[in-house]
């Protein structure tokens, strides 16, 4: 089995080709089965093997691909494992090659894109805008943002916090910002609407 470590997927479909053969000529066929110790992280392709008296001696190549997720999780180390072989040649039958470390490049970072982030207008009126706010990878955790008008004499801000999840990560949610009327003739006052850590 050759390499059998230093062997890099990425979570952008990148993939990475090992190679097997036998050391000697066998009497029957030798059937090995590879399969990846994290589908989540790369698949294995093929993932059986079949060598014979005549093509023992003939590299086949194995193309591992790197899976995507959502999760900021790093990059992970993954094997390849290459199950015991199986043939009626005795000195085949069990016969378990090298297993493969394999690395996937993690391609999620942690972000919140706040859309958009300027143009807004509400008015004493009560006039009313909107954004959204959504995250960029999903959490392993809930994710809870406060919202805050910077003058709420000026503005207020709905809902007050926004809960993302496992599940609506990726959904983006509209928060509705609503003028304030007051008494002055104070002009077209800019405010912002705060977006906690």
């Amino acid at each position: 089995v050759i390499p059998t470590s230093s062997l890099v997927t990425t979570e952008s479909g990148g993939s990475a080709v090992f190679t097997v053969v036998l050391n000697s000529q066998p009497s029957a066929d030798v059937r090995i089965f590879l399969q990846s110790s994290d589908s989540s992280e790369g698949t294995v392709s093929p993932e059986e093997l079949v060598f014979t008296s005549g093509n023992w001696n003939i590299t086949q190549s194995i193309t591992i691909t790197g899976a995507n997720d959502s999760v900021v999780d790093g990059d992970v180390v993954y094997t390849v494992i290459t199950v015991p072989a199986s043939s009626t040649d005795s000195n085949y039958n069990g016969l378990n090659g090298a297993d493969v470390s394999v690395t996937n490049v993690d391609n999620d970072t942690a972000g919140i894109t706040v859309t958009p982030t300027s143009g807004l207008e509400t008015t004493e009126a009560g006039g009313t805008d909107t954004f959204t706010v959504v995250l960029t990878s999903q959490p392993t955790a809930n994710v809870t943002i406060g919202l805050t008008s910077s003058d709420t004499t000026e503005g207020t801000v709905s809902p007050a916090s926004l809960t993302f999840t496992q599940a609506n990560w990726s959904t983006p949610q509209t928060v509705t910002v609503a003028g304030v009327n007051d008494p002055v003739m104070d002009g077209d006052i800019a405010y912002s609407i705060v977006t906690a850590a």
